[in-house]
């Protein structure tokens, strides 16, 4: 038997594939003073070794001979628990294992089907025991004699290591887009639909013509071929200056030609990006409403191929004029209070809403002024992305808006580990190469195409204003690496000043869209060129692309809340997935950050007793209540913070503590 048990161990060492082993005799040991031995039966060699030869004997008969044929294969011993039985070792027929070299264990739940088969034998009850079941009629080879050809089914489980057994699993959550959802992009009908377009009238047309070019002459500048393109809001009047006219010359009329036209406002173009001609924006007398609705019923916004499309409005001459916010790759939107900002962007978050599915599309939404954009959480379960950290799904309070940006830079983080390790440049080759089973035989990450996330900052100068250092850095490492993982910013403010909108902000957002301000400061500000302050308000704006010569004006589509409310509520009421979007989690290391256990203070756990119990911590608090010095202190609070137990430096407001009670801080320490 341990010749027999050693073959075995061999073969098991083998990677086979599981086997199915079909037994048809199995023997038992006896104690160690009766040595088992074996020899061919007469009758068949698959037949039960212990079978009775007479009547007269129900014992075992002794074999001399053990079958050490090297090209017949005997099963592995199977040890019982020694608890409930004695060691039963059970060897298979030669015959019937002949071509099966095992892979691995067998299954324990087999095991104990063949030891329910095998009689428990004591050496002093086997005579008694064969003799009642022959008075019963009920015989000991019922089993095995009777049914010598019956076949017992034993499988083999293979032996494999924990890694080979570990399922690959995804870094971020995109297991979660797995499920089948059947979504239903939201109609136009939803919205309100355009009414006709006011016509301008010619003669307006015709006098603001002859009053520009009377004007003009007064100041002796001459011109030709002037050309007049009506827009919904603002007509452009285009001309050729005569030779030897100075540009710089006309735009120094700007104020004088509004006087004569009685205009609110005029813009001169000195000269058109492309065209060697002066443009002259002139607003019309009444001006007509440009409704989202035009916008997503019209064939440019229906072709548009972009991976993230953004409706803007209409271009001075009625065109539909659409973006993709993928190219940008990141948009910083500035305006005056009443400019139209906010209903910019309800119009952006609604264009991708009709352009994109949830599983292409999450959004972070962040709103200081907590009434803008609140109807946007119904969408949780289909577009929304929410830190597990926080219990908003619409962040509204400034120090979960610096919680939830450093999830997206952790985000962010991961998306570059995936990419990296596939050896990938952006996300749009990833989520290209996966959808054709590129990766699919990684036995460590599980790949699947990543959606695009969208992060909306209604109000940055709220944030900067009240924790800007905290706000200041993730917005800065988005801006700057997260395009190629498809991670993009859209920023919005009331003040485009150079402490709310900094330098690295700046330039790490080169698109730029910019609403009536109050100044040319702010104009240059936020745009580099004047001309914003001569906004007309009501979604007039200036749209400065990346890399463009100078900016375009468009007219800001109309979509209000009620339309808005709509879109929400019907893509709300679909079934969607089992669960928002989650980012990774800044406080899942569990108490373990950077700072390690030896290294805190032995004040660190009384620290910690103190501000739970308060519910409120701050240097200060520190330093009164445990009487340390300020500089221990603050690296006692920086210690809490690393562990999770505080929350991120809020300006002059105390730090947020974690954990409510003293036991929940026993059990986390």
């Amino acid at each position: 038997l341990k010749e027999s048990s050693a073959k075995m161990d061999d073969f098991a060492d083998d990677a086979f594939e599981p086997a199915r082993i079909i037994r048809r005799a199995v023997l038992s040991s006896f104690s160690k003073e009766k040595e088992n031995s074996f020899e061919e039966s007469p009758k068949n060699e698959n037949y039960l070794a212990n079978e009775p030869k007479d009547e007269n004997e129900s014992a075992p008969r002794k074999i001399s001979e053990l079958e050490t044929n090297e090209d017949k294969v005997s099963a592995p011993s199977i040890e019982s628990d020694e608890s409930e039985a004695p060691k039963i070792e059970k060897v298979v027929s030669k015959a019937l294992t002949e071509n099966f070299k095992p892979a691995g264990k067998i299954d324990p739940k087999v095991e104990k089907e063949i030891l329910s088969l095998i009689p428990n034998e004591e050496t002093s009850e086997n005579a008694a025991r064969a003799d009642e079941k022959k008075e019963n009629g009920r015989e000991n080879d019922l089993k095995f004699s009777e049914k010598k050809d019956a076949r017992l089914t034993v499988i083999v489980q293979e032996n494999r290591t924990e890694e080979e057994i570990a399922e690959p699993k995804p870094l971020i959550n995109v297991d979660l887009l797995d499920e089948n959802i059947n979504y239903k992009p939201p109609a136009p009908s939803l919205l309100e639909q355009s009414e006709e377009a006011e016509e301008i009238d010619d003669a307006e047309l015709a006098q603001n013509a002859k009053i520009l070019k009377e004007k003009l002459a007064t100041f002796k500048i001459e011109i030709d071929n002037l050309t007049v393109t009506p827009g919904p809001v603002v007509t452009q009047y285009e001309f050729v200056p005569a030779p030897g006219i100075k540009v710089s010359r006309i735009e120094n009329l700007a104020d004088d030609l509004a006087m004569a036209l009685k205009a609110r406002g005029i813009r001169i173009i000195a000269p058109i990006p492309g065209k060697g001609t002066v443009g002259v924006e002139i607003p019309n007398k009444k001006p007509s409403l440009v409704r989202f609705s035009e916008i997503v019923n019209s064939k440019t916004f229906a072709e548009f191929d972009g991976a993230l499309p953004m409706a803007l409005g209409k271009t001075i001459s009625g065109d539909v004029y659409v973006a993709d916010l993928a190219k940008m790759p990141h948009l910083l939107i500035a305006g005056a209070t009443g400019s139209g900002k906010s209903v910019g962007i309800n119009t952006i978050i609604s264009s991708l809403l009709f352009k994109k599915t949830p599983a292409e599309l999450k959004l972070v939404i962040v709103d200081p002024k907590k009434v803008e954009l609140t109807h946007y959480a119904a969408l949780k379960n289909h577009f929304l992305a929410v830190s597990p950290d926080l219990d908003d799904l619409i962040v509204t309070d400034p120090a979960d808006a610096v919680v939830v940006l450093n999830a997206v830079c952790a985000e962010m983080d991961k998306r570059y580990d995936i990419l990296s390790t596939v050896g990938q440049r952006n996300i749009f080759d990833y989520n290209k190469k996966v959808r054709q089973g590129a990766f699919a035989n990684d036995k460590e990450i599980l790949h699947r195409p990543m959606p695009y996330i969208v992060v909306v900052i209604d109000e940055l100068a709220d944030l900067m204003l009240t924790a800007a250092k905290e706000v200041e850095t993730p917005i800065i490492r988005i801006a700057q690496l997260a395009r190629a993982v498809g991670i993009h910013l859209i920023v919005a403010t009331q003040r485009p000043s150079v402490d709310v909108i900094t330098g690295i902000i700046k330039a790490n957002i080169p698109a730029r869209i910019s609403y009536l301000v109050a100044s040319k400061i702010d104009s240059r500000t936020i745009l580099d060129v004047a001309g914003a302050e001569k906004l007309l308000g009501n979604g007039d704006m200036l749209f400065a692309k990346g890399g463009s010569a100078k900016p375009v004006r468009l007219q800001n589509s109309f979509v209000s809340s009620d339309e808005v409310e709509a879109i929400c509520r019907f893509i709300g009421s679909q079934k969607g997935y089992s669960a928002p979007y989650r980012l990774p989690s800044l406080m899942e290391n569990g108490g373990e950050g950077k700072i390690a256990r030896e290294d805190r203070d032995p004040l660190f756990e009384e620290a910690a007793r103190l501000v739970v119990n308060l519910g409120q911590a701050s240097v200060s608090i520190i330093q009164r209540r445990l009487k340390v010095g300020y500089a221990r202190a603050g690296r006692i609070i920086d210690e809490l913070e690393d562990a999770g137990i505080v929350g991120p430096f809020q300006g002059s407001k105390a730090r947020t503590v974690n954990l409510e009670s003293e036991s929940e801080l026993e059990a986390y320490l």
